[in-house]
C-alpha cells in the first residue's frame, strides 16, 4: 500500500484523530485520545514522505522550513516556534498540517484531521454561561487547554452561535483555518498565518483596520498578540483567543507572565478590566469510546476583577468554589459529575484532572 492510500483509509476510521509520520520509523495514530504504534506500513522512508508531502502541496520540505525559520526569527517573537503549520486535503478531508525536522534531521510529519460539521454549544456539552459571557458586546474570552483538547472547536461553536444572532463583521485569525465558517448573519474574513498575513500579531494590527465587529485569535503566543488583543477588547470589540493551560488560575498567570516586572501592574488592571470569561477544557477518553468534555469556566465578577487586578492569583480556585451561583465551574466537579454517570472511568477522570488529590476527596 502507498503511504498516501494509507494515510487515505486511515483518516476514515472511527475516532482517528491525528496521523504521526516520521522518516524511517512507523506511523503513529491516535485514536479515541490514545496514541497507538501502526506496524504495516511498518517504515516510512524518506522517498515516500517527500511524494507524500508533494501531494499535500509541499514540493521542497527543507527550503519551506528553511524559509519559516528566518521569518520566524525576523519577527523576533518571544516564543519562535520551528516548523511549518499548513492546510491541505486527502481524498476530502481537510487536515491541520506541521512539518518539522526531529531525530537528527528527519523529516516529521503530524496531521491533524478537521471536521466540516461545526456542534453547537449545547451540543458539546457547554452550559448557558458560555453564551451569556459572548453575548457581550465587547470583553476578551479565552478558551484554554492542552493540545487536542477540543479548543478550536469550542472556538467554532461560539463563533457558530454569534453567526446566528449578531448582525456584524467576524474575523478569524488561524494557522491555518480549521472550521469554514459559513457567513449568515455575519461577514466572514478568514486570515491565515503565512497566506493572508505573516503573523498573528500583523493580522491582528490589520484587523483593526477592517471594521470588525468580533476577532478571534486561533493562539496567542507572546506578549505583543496579547497586548493587542486586550486592546482590541478594550476599545469595542468581541476578542476569542487561545492559550496552552490546564486550568483557569493558571490561564491568568499565564497571561500576566507575559509582561515584564515594569508593565505588570499595568497588565494586571487591563486584564481585570477586558475579560469577560476563561473556558478551560479537556478531553477525557469515554467508557465504550470516543471522548467526553471536561471543563470549568472563571466569570470575571467584580470580586474576581478585583482579585486579578491585585494580582492574588491564589484566591481564585477558592472564589470560584463560593461563586457557583455566578456561573463558575471548577474542572474537578464536572470530573465528578462524569465518574458518577458512569460517562468516564476514575482512573481517567483523575488522569485528566489538573488537580488530582482534590478530585480524589471529592469522589470519596
Amino acid at each position: 500500500m502507498q503511504l498516501f492510500d494509507f494515510i487515505a483509509e486511515t483518516l476514515l476510521q472511527p475516532g482517528v484523530s491525528d496521523i504521526h509520520l516520521t522518516t524511517n520509523n512507523a506511523p503513529w495514530v491516535r485514536q479515541d485520545g490514545l496514541l497507538l504504534a501502526i506496524r504495516d506500513p511498518a517504515w516510512v522512508d524518506d522517498s515516500s514522505m517527500r511524494v507524500l508531502l508533494e501531494r499535500l502541496g509541499i514540493v521542497d520540505p527543507n527550503a519551506a522550513l528553511a524559509a519559516v525559520e528566518k521569518q520566524e526569527t525576523a519577527l523576533l517573537r518571544e516564543e519562535v516556534r520551528s516548523g511549518l503549520d499548513f492546510g491541505a486535503e486527502v481524498q476530502g478531508v481537510r487536515l491541520r498540517c506541521n512539518l518539522a525536522l526531529a531525530n537528527g534531521g528527519l523529516l516529521s510529519l503530524v496531521m491533524r484531521k478537521l471536521s466540516d460539521h461545526i456542534p453547537s454549544l449545547v451540543t458539546l456539552g457547554l452550559p448557558d454561561t458560555i453564551a451569556r459571557q459572548v453575548d457581550k458586546p465587547t470583553g476578551l474570552v479565552l478558551v484554554t487547554g492542552p493540545t487536542g483538547s477540543g479548543k478550536s472547536t469550542t472556538l467554532a461553536g461560539i463563533l457558530d452561535y454569534l453567526n446566528e444572532k449578531v448582525a456584524g463583521h467576524i474575523l478569524t485569525i488561524e494557522d491555518p483555518v480549521e472550521y469554514l465558517l459559513p457567513q449568515r448573519r455575519c461577514k466572514v474574513t478568514r486570515k491565515e498565518i503565512h497566506k493572508d498575513a505573516p503573523s498573528f500579531l500583523g493580522a491582528l494590527r490589520a484587523a483593526m483596520r477592517q471594521d470588525p465587529d468580533i476577532i478571534m485569535i486561533g493562539e496567542i503566543r507572546d506578549r505583543e498578540t496579547m497586548r493587542a488583543a486586550m486592546s482590541a477588547a478594550e476599545t469595542g470589540h468581541l476578542v476569542l483567543g487561545t492559550l496552552h493551560t490546564t486550568s483557569a488560575a493558571k490561564t491568568v498567570d499565564r497571561v500576566l507572565s507575559f509582561f515584564p516586572a515594569d508593565d505588570k501592574e499595568w497588565a494586571r488592571g487591563a486584564f481585570a478590566t477586558v475579560l469577560n470569561c476563561i473556558v478551560a477544557q479537556t478531553l477525557v477518553p469515554r467508557v465504550g469510546g470516543g471522548r467526553a468534555l471536561a471543563y470549568e469556566i472563571l466569570v470575571n465578577t467584580p470580586d474576581i476583577r478585583t482579585t486579578i487586578a491585585e494580582g492574588r492569583f491564589v484566591q481564585i480556585p477558592n472564589q470560584m468554589e463560593q461563586g457557583r451561583e455566578h456561573g463558575q465551574v471548577l474542572m474537578h466537579r464536572v470530573l465528578v459529575d462524569l465518574v458518577k454517570r458512569g460517562v468516564v472511568t476514575k482512573d481517567a477522570a483523575m488522569t485528566a484532572s489538573y488537580d488530582p488529590v482534590r478530585l480524589t476527596k471529592e469522589l470519596q
